[in-house]
């Protein structure tokens, strides 16, 4: 393997913390912008890297100041801003440790983990979200202050409420005192900020995240500096070696993942800092402020999850659908034929000379004009978290925009794998083959590992009577908080952590997951099925099913599904073939319609035995997208929505028909722009 190749501009320093990773950064960058994002009033707003070090020691000074001290735990609720990483990087430069909750949990399960974490002091984004705490607090005698970020009504506040702009006010009076008259009085000396961080490190904790709880209680992931920072060296040395001459430097990054979760909180912000790229702030997923981020921020790099994927894709429909027919024409016969071309490739099949020749001509030409509306610079899409359609992968490739797909978990910092490109497949410890990226779409790649790593490169094996992943390395997390019990059954005596995902490892050391270890559905037959291995054939592939649900126990003979149809496609389908209806509710009634969402299940799963087919449908109007039955990744809560659908399944067990239509019959708010358009 020639290393010539291979970026100058890796990251090659094994740092101590987070926090001296960035000040190295920031000592590097100075000027140059580190976050962007939008205001209310729709202006956009920039920092340089010396003004985000100003923000974080003004945090760190504030906190010292109210006596907070290494290995406290602090948290934060919070939407992904500017404030997140002000606050987390304050908090982490004081040794103290960034407890992350997600902002859309309700009051009783910010109490758990505030409580289990022995959170001190927690930081609230909206008044909404103040409101939450303030009505828990009196529950949770650590809790010592409140600090809220946004704006709030007086009324509400109280002696533990402090308003951030107060905070980072009183933070920057202290940093003057400080470092500008070099006044001291604490026990860090003359130098407290540089003190604290040289007393930090890369085994201390430095966040705990909480799973999302989607079959039990949440657990507090303990996650080092070490396995955040091990972590963004060998995933963006992956990312900066998929194409040649990457600098690092000019990436901007778009950053709508939560910082909540680890992959958003370790590739958008920690991953941007690291290389001294610009962090682009959206933060939801608004179509309306992604389309707008895109035109005015032209990023270069985005992770995200399929869900958010399919939403950049109805965009571009979107888009589209204001030209004339003739255009449209012309873009959805580059699609089809990028399709071709694409699984031609993965097949090892030689494409024909016009397919390759309009692969390289029209859909050169159409992509330009496309990408242009999405800011025109994009080099890297990154999908983790599910699996993702085959044909996203192929529209995006066709389109000139490199998509890949990882895979990691909460427990490994996250990433621990990544699609490869022909270009850097090669980027191994003693792994010289090349290797065409179509040939492997399906899989999640092989592991992150590579060359030169400045820490230990990660490992991997299947255990040989389960076919569970397993993985070591040193992003793999300290354990659960307080869940000793629960550590030792996730990580073995030998250090190998137990993922809980059925694998299939080919000779390339490329990994395709076939479902998981702990939801897995016994038949009364003594049958056994993974339902991930079924739910993943239909939702990330079918154009009419947006989500799709696997039913079935140890008292039921054969398999059902719960299906989420999508609305325009069907009510496309439906004019096309003039079937009548007056509205949505009407139209799933219909026979065609239903015979046309059986018939998509069975061409889907027509490959798999039998006993893996749903028989009969519960067919929802509504789709689940509350947090009560979806994790803020949009994985299910399969115990939440099996309790209020109970009554329902059972009786599609027992009716002759094949169909049975649930109207109205979730307990919860839907938002139907999310899933359903």
């Amino acid at each position: 393997m020639a290393k010539k190749r291979w970026s100058k501009y890796l990251p090659k320093v094994r740092y101590n913390n987070l926090v001296e990773m960035i000040f190295a950064s920031i000592k590097k960058y100075g000027k140059k912008t580190s976050i962007r994002w939008f205001e209310d009033d729709g202006t956009i707003q920039s920092l340089s890297y010396e003004e985000l070090g100003l923000k974080i020691k003004s945090v760190f000074y504030a906190l010292n100041a109210l006596g907070f001290e290494k290995q406290d735990h602090i948290a934060i609720c919070s939407e992904t801003s500017r404030i997140w990483v002000y606050a987390d990087l304050g908090i982490q430069a004081l040794g103290c440790v960034t407890v992350a909750i997600y902002p859309s949990l309700k009051p009783k399960e910010i109490l758990y983990i505030l409580k289990d974490s022995e959170s001190k002091a927690i930081f609230v984004d909206t008044q909404e979200n103040l409101a939450k705490v303030l009505s828990i607090e009196k529950e949770i005698p650590d809790l010592r202050y409140i600090i809220a970020i946004e704006p709030f009504d007086e009324s509400l506040r109280n002696s533990k409420v402090i308003s951030f702009n107060e905070l980072l006010s009183d933070g920057f009076k202290e940093l003057n005192i400080r470092e500008t008259f070099g006044i001291e009085n604490d026990t860090l000396g003359p130098d407290t900020f540089n003190n604290s961080i040289k007393n930090i490190k890369e085994d201390d904790l430095a966040s705990l995240i909480y799973t999302s709880g989607t079959t039990g209680i949440p657990k507090g992931v303990m996650l080092t500096h070490k396995n955040f920072l091990s972590d963004a060296v060998a995933g963006i040395s992956v990312a900066l070696t998929l194409k040649k001459g990457v600098k690092p430097w000019k990436m901007e990054f778009c950053a709508i993942m939560p910082f909540s979760h680890s992959f958003g909180r370790c590739v958008d912000e920690y991953c941007s800092l690291f290389i001294g790229a610009t962090m682009n702030i959206v933060g939801e997923y608004d179509p309306e402020k992604i389309r707008r981020a895109f035109e005015e921020f032209k990023p270069t790099i985005m992770c995200g999850i399929p869900y958010l994927y399919q939403k950049i894709y109805n965009i571009i429909l979107d888009e589209l659908a204001a030209y004339p027919k003739l255009i449209v024409n012309i873009v959805n016969k580059v699609i089809a034929n990028g399709k071709e071309y694409y699984t031609n490739k993965g097949l090892g099949k030689k494409n024909k000379f016009g397919v390759k020749l309009r692969q390289k001509t029209t859909a050169k030409l159409v992509g330009k004009v496309i990408t242009k509306k999405l800011g025109g610079r994009w080099q890297l899409m990154v999908s983790g978290s599910a699996a993702i359609s085959k044909d996203l992968i192929y529209f995006f490739n066709t389109l000139g925009i490199n998509m890949i797909e990882g895979y990691g978990l909460t427990e490994t910092s996250p990433v621990t794998h990544l699609l490869r490109t022909e270009y850097n497949s090669d980027f191994r410890p003693n792994f010289n083959k090349k290797i065409d990226i179509f040939s492997k779409i399906g899989t999640i790649g092989p592991p992150i590992e590579i060359v030169d790593n400045p820490y230990e490169n990660i490992q991997q094996k299947m255990d040989p009577l389960t076919g569970e992943l397993l993985i070591k390395g040193p992003m793999v997390m300290k354990g659960y908080w307080k869940k000793p019990e629960l550590t030792a059954k996730a990580i073995d005596e030998n250090g190998w952590l137990h993922t809980g995902d059925i694998v299939k490892i080919d000779e390339d050391g490329y990994v395709k997951i076939e479902g998981r270890s702990k939801i897995v559905i016994k038949l009364s037959t003594g049958k056994m099925i993974s339902p991930a291995s079924i739910e993943t054939l239909i939702t990330p592939t079918s154009k009419i099913i947006a989500q799709f649900i696997l039913v079935g126990d140890d008292t039921k003979k054969y398999l059902t599904a719960i299906v989420v149809p999508y609305q325009q496609p069907l009510k496309e389908y439906a004019d096309k073939n003039n079937i009548e209806y007056n509205s949505w509710k009407d139209l799933i009634r219909n026979n065609k319609i239903l015979d046309k969402i059986k018939e998509e299940v069975n061409n889907l799963t027509k490959d798999v035995v039998e006993f893996s087919r749903p028989k009969k449908f519960l067919i929802s109007s509504a789709a689940f997208t509350s947090e009560k039955y979806t994790t803020p990744t949009y994985k299910f809560k399969r115990n939440a929505i099996f309790e209020d659908l109970k009554n329902d399944i059972d009786k599609l067990y027992e009716t002759s028909q094949d169909f049975l239509i649930v109207e109205d019959r979730l307990t919860d708010f839907y938002d139907q722009s999310l899933i359903i358009s």
